[in-house]
């Protein structure tokens, strides 16, 4: 990595930003810079336009594209003290609703499943809305089995939170306890019980089983949250209830479950439970 992004890199753990933050910003810029061939701090506003007209970066998404121009603008900002000046059009946004997916099938996706830290981490997304981030930095000392809580450390823009606990959930949690006795990570690493498991080690199988049960849109971890959302809305829970179960900062985020919604009840369910899974 060149001087420069190095700079980036240290200055971005100095501000507390994420990890995969500092990548992405830096695996950003050094595509800009073997791109140009050149050090970024040499390059002029024309060098860096045209970078972002040439045909391979035109093919990128929208989003990968935003990433780009938020590293540079990092980079201008905070290491380079002077003012980006771009001249890009960003491809229109397309907005795509996940896909649904039915309580029946969640329901499938659970009873299939063999596979004890599995299972553990499909009904932790979903019966309790986590991110698969959010899920791996789980701690033992997390869970209070008496509240039925579990405390969110490490939530999106390091916003910890409690969420609610269901009790299927957590007699899950007691049946991995007993299969894989944790002390501190309670997903730890098979062969680095001080650090968590990676998210292939739950992406890989958890697709493979989606598959095999004939619902490859739930074989994302993030697919299992978008349905808690969807399922908890249909069941009443407030809005605002479930934009703080979700950790979600700007409630117009969870308002974007409302467009599958014809009315609202009230109150949220344990969406384990036996009896509800239809």
């Amino acid at each position: 990595m060149n001087t420069l992004i190095e700079q980036v890199r240290l200055e971005i753990a100095y501000r507390g930003y994420s990890s995969k933050t500092e990548k992405s910003y830096c695996d950003a810029l050094q595509k800009v810079s073997r791109f140009l061939n050149k050090p970024l701090d040499t390059v002029s506003a024309d060098e860096l336009n045209q970078f972002f007209k040439d045909p391979s970066t035109r093919r990128l998404s929208r989003s990968s594209q935003s990433l780009i121009i938020n590293s540079l603008a990092f980079l201008y900002k905070h290491i380079l003290k002077r003012p980006l000046k771009l001249d890009v059009a960003l491809p229109k946004a397309a907005f795509k609703a996940p896909a649904y997916i039915s309580r029946s099938e969640i329901q499938a996706l659970i009873a299939a499943c063999d596979h004890v830290r599995v299972k553990t981490l499909i009904m932790l997304c979903y019966g309790c809305g986590l991110r698969i981030s959010e899920a791996l930095q789980l701690k033992v000392a997390d869970i209070d089995s008496e509240r039925n809580t579990l405390y969110i450390e490490h939530g999106k823009g390091k916003r910890a939170r409690y969420v609610v606990l269901p009790p299927s959930v957590l007699a899950q949690l007691r049946a991995y306890w007993l299969a894989y006795r944790p002390t501190d990570w309670l997903f730890y690493a098979p062969y680095y019980p001080q650090r968590p498991i990676s998210a292939s080690t739950f992406r890989k199988p958890l697709r493979a089983l989606a598959k095999r049960c004939g619902v490859s849109k739930a074989g994302h971890p993030h697919a299992l949250r978008h349905a808690f959302a969807t399922h908890q809305l249909e069941a009443g829970m407030p809005l605002h209830q479930l934009q703080h179960q979700l950790g979600h900062q700007d409630i117009r985020t969870t308002e974007g479950y409302l467009h599958w919604l014809p009315e609202l009840g009230h109150g949220g369910v344990d969406l384990l439970a036996p009896g509800l899974m239809k």
